[in-house]
């Protein structure tokens, strides 16, 4: 299965929480599309029309969008807004008790996991990509 995942990357940058979401997903066979979003260097050099084109294309390509959004990221709402509109499936992770977005609250074809714990994080999106049927 093809996974894009997206996490902030401009603003509060959390690359070990996207680290551990890639790892969890790889254990379970799956390919990483979008994999600038889990290296130190995403692309900071490209000019933004190029990123723009390379996560458009991601996107499209992906069989299943997993977004952290514990964070607020125009980026990332964009990234599922786009998935959305395609049709793609999409699976928002963020940690209970922070207020989201009511755009993302709202997008009810979307999964969303909510977790206390990094831990228990890894446990939902294992369990959830295990059942999924793309």
């Amino acid at each position: 299965m093809k996974i894009y995942l997206c996490a902030p990357i401009i603003a509060n940058r959390d690359l070990q929480k996207a680290r551990l979401i890639a790892k969890t997903m790889w254990s379970l066979g799956c390919e990483i599309i979008s994999d600038w979003v889990i290296e130190e260097d995403p692309g900071y050099s490209l000019p933004p029309r190029e990123v723009f084109e390379r996560d458009v294309e991601g996107i499209k390509k992906c069989d299943l969008l997993v977004a952290e959004v514990t964070t607020p990221s125009h980026g990332v709402g964009m990234e599922i807004m786009l998935a959305h509109t395609l049709g793609k499936p999409v699976v928002c992770l963020f940690r209970k008790g922070v207020k989201i977005s009511h755009m993302i609250l709202g997008l009810t074809e979307a999964t969303l996991i909510e977790y206390y714990s990094e831990r228990e994080m890894g446990e939902k999106l294992r369990r959830f990509i295990k059942n999924f049927d793309c």
